[in-house]
């Protein structure tokens, strides 16, 4: 890896750890439920008042574009494991995710500069417009339910 590539490598290991902390930070509450009644009091508690109703649309709609980004971006480098970050996203913090996806999608970038010239713009296929759809329908759907008088 050159100079540069380290430094955002390194910049993006420190964002993904320091988010996972952070949000790691507040789930005291739920994480002794269990995995089930925590996840319901979590999403209950998302729709408590209009700032975390607000914040939680504006990150859904953020992930939406950025998830059909990251798919396009992770055919068009060939990285496997992309179902990784996309469970990651949901099940831990959407925040966390996306800087160990650069950090993959940066070495993606230095192994392909090494050994053939850019790739071009390759289709979705059918699992990614499939995961593409359900965020969106979730989006739209939690979206639509915070509207909803709590």
């Amino acid at each position: 890896m050159t100079h540069p590539h380290r430094l955002r490598a390194a910049a993006y290991i420190v964002v993904a750890a320091a988010a996972l902390f952070a949000t790691g930070s507040q789930l005291g509450t739920y994480l002794p439920l269990g995995l089930i009644e925590g996840n319901v009091r979590f999403w209950s508690d998302t729709l408590a008042n209009p700032a975390s109703r607000f914040i939680t649309v504006d990150i859904f709609f953020v992930f939406l574009v950025v998830w059909h980004w990251m798919l396009r971006e992770a055919r068009r480098l060939g990285m496997g494991g992309i179902a990784w970050y996309f469970a990651g996203s949901l099940l831990v913090a959407f925040s966390a995710a996306l800087p160990l996806f650069m950090l993959h999608r940066e070495r993606a970038l230095q192994r392909r500069s090494k050994e053939a010239p850019p790739a071009q713009d390759v289709p979705l296929g059918t699992g990614g417009w499939l995961s593409l759809v359900a965020v969106a329908a979730g989006t739209i759907a939690y979206s639509w339910r915070s509207l909803l008088p709590a």
